[in-house]
């Protein structure tokens, strides 16, 4: 019996680039989707916050404020996360909103839905009631939550209102500032004290045309400039990010110098107790909280 000789083809060199070509990036895009799926899979997943009491570093002056409610009781930037921030005495209640495609003011972090709810809807292209149609379906304790609706500014002014908390109404994005009207008027119905924060410039500038209320420019890291324009735009501080460590740098200087220049100052979000405490020893007199208490 012979031997059969089964000679091989061999491939030119052009193709040989080119499989080696698509095989990199066959394995770059399959790497950016396992990241891109591990990294929404961290954004939606709840945080178990562990409840702690400040009492014995408060101060007179220093203002707590329930970051989207108190979240660690109830799901963010709902009516029960704002009714538990109420009943627990928080100072203030901070709230995000979006305007609807039929111009109804919400309170929504994200400006789509997919985090927090059973629906994935952009809010702003998205009418009231088709918002209406959906339910919360994250947070914590949710399975204490049936049928739990998206929340409205007015009911969240309400309960602001009713708890005698100061309303802290985060303007998202730059969109609907010729809207800003509304939000005001809804604020007039209510008698609680309002308090406007953005990291949008533009958003605190059509608010301040239309409002005299306090407001806060939200910064990661605090520059000279950020203070000119706080100083510029009149009745606003700065509040900034409480683990960004380069606000702390050199004897916390940018810190003193936002004090020299007469601005208020709040931190954001500090969930430690020590962390207060050094952001307390510097002036800072707004913290901004998921689950520290008085």
């Amino acid at each position: 019996m012979s031997d059969t000789v089964v000679s091989k083809k061999k491939w030119s060199k052009k193709k040989k680039i080119l499989v080696i070509v698509l095989s990199i990036v066959g394995f770059l895009l399959a790497a950016t989707l396992c990241t891109g799926i591990g990294v929404l899979n961290w954004y939606c997943k709840t945080v178990d916050y562990n409840i702690v009491s400040a009492h014995k570093i408060m101060t007179e002056d220093v203002h707590l404020i329930a970051h989207r409610g108190f979240r660690a009781k109830a799901p963010e930037n709902t009516a029960p996360a704002f009714e538990f921030a109420g009943q627990a005495g928080y100072w203030g209640a901070e709230c995000d909103t979006y305007r609807t495609k039929d111009g109804v003011w919400v309170v929504q972090h994200d400006s789509n839905t997919y985090r927090m709810m059973d629906s994935a809807r952009f809010v702003e292209k998205t009418t009231f009631d088709k918002l209406l149609k959906d339910n919360t379906d994250n947070g914590n304790n949710i399975e204490n939550y049936k049928e739990l609706k998206i929340c409205t500014l007015d009911k969240y002014l309400e309960i602001c209102e009713q708890y005698n908390m100061t309303a802290v109404i985060e303007l998202k994005g730059k969109n609907n500032t010729e809207h800003y009207d509304e939000i005001v008027a809804l604020t007039d119905k209510h008698d609680c004290k309002v308090v406007y924060i953005s990291f949008h410039r533009e958003a605190l500038e059509a608010m301040r045309k239309l409002s005299a209320d306090q407001m806060f420019y939200l910064v990661h890291e605090i520059t000279v400039d950020d203070i000119i324009f706080a100083k510029d735009l009149g009745s606003c501080g700065i509040d900034f990010n409480a683990a960004e460590e380069k606000n702390f740098e050199d004897d916390a200087a940018i810190i003193k110098k936002c004090q020299e220049s007469k601005l208020e100052l709040g931190a954001w979000t500090i969930d430690d107790p020590d962390v207060m405490k050094k952001c307390i020893d510097l002036g800072v007199t707004y913290i901004t909280t998921n689950c520290i208490t008085n």
